[in-house]
Formats: structure tokens, C-alpha cells, sequence
């Protein structure tokens, strides 16, 4: 399976702004900028991106783990913050923090934990980059266990 982007940038690297497209069509277009991280511009950044990328694959990978172990997630949301810092003039991502909230019925946190920190393992976008990911997992009552209490 190979997925491409491509991204085109106009402007200087302080004032410009890119545009980003995906070969699937889901993003289209899409406008970026390097320092989009004050939440007023109507546009995303490369690592913004990247930690929807980490966030989409944990909760695919989480799914699949549990799905192994026997549990049937009916959801799973996974929040990712990537913290980007400036060292020695360059920027670094320095941590990715991925937090996974899953409902499924009859699950505990400790077996909810474990298949997520296997997922961290087996998702492709987290073992591509050289960079700390720490995962939190946590149940959510299921609406059904809602009900009945």
C-alpha cells in the first residue's frame, strides 16, 4: 500500500501559507502554516497533522488489540498532543502524549491499559518516529450499563 500528500508552499517561512492534499481526496487543499498554533487561523500544521495521524492510527491499533483479546470496543477516542519545542534554533517534537477512552462492555482499565500500550507498539506511525509516546487508557461506561444502573 503506498499513500502520498502533496504540499505546496507560497510565501516566506514566517508569512507564508501551504496548501495539502492527500491522493485519497479526504483532504483537499487543506491550508496550513508553520506557526498555526495560536487557534485563530482557519488552518491545520504539520504537526497538527501528525498528531491526528498518531491519534487515528492508536485507535485503529487499540481495536484491533482489543478485537484479539476478545473484547468489542463500541468506541474508542483517542486524543494525541504532540509538544513541539525550539532547541539550539531547530524545532523538535519532544513528546506525544496519547490519551484512549473506550467503551466496551464488561472491560477493566488494567486489560483496556495493556491492549493499548501493544497498540503503541504495532501502529505504524508511532514506531516511524523517534520520539517518546506515552498512553493513557481509561473506560467509559457503556450506554446499556448506563441504563440499567
Amino acid at each position: 500500500m503506498i499513500r502520498s500528500a502533496v504540499a505546496v508552499w507560497k510565501g516566506s517561512p514566517l508569512i507564508g501559507e501551504g496548501q495539502v492534499s492527500t491522493s485519497s481526496g479526504v483532504i483537499s487543499n487543506a491550508l496550513y502554516a508553520a506557526g498555526s498554533s495560536t487557534g485563530n487561523e482557519p488552518c491545520t500544521s504539520p504537526s497538527e497533522m501528525l498528531a491526528a495521524a498518531v491519534a487515528s492510527c492508536m485507535s485503529l491499533m487499540v481495536v484491533q488489540e482489543m478485537r484479539r483479546e476478545g473484547m468489542k470496543p463500541q468506541l474508542v477516542k483517542t486524543e494525541s498532543s504532540l509538544t513541539l519545542e525550539e532547541k539550539k534554533g531547530q524545532w523538535e517534537i519532544t513528546e506525544i502524549d496519547s490519551n484512549v477512552t473506550v467503551s466496551v462492555p464488561g472491560a477493566n482499565e488494567k486489560k483496556v491499559q495493556h491492549a493499548a500500550t501493544i497498540a503503541k507498539g504495532k501502529c505504524p506511525i508511532a514506531r516511524a518516529l523517534n520520539v517518546p509516546i506515552k498512553v493513557k487508557a481509561k473506560v467509559q461506561a457503556v450506554e446499556a450499563e448506563l441504563a440499567a444502573a
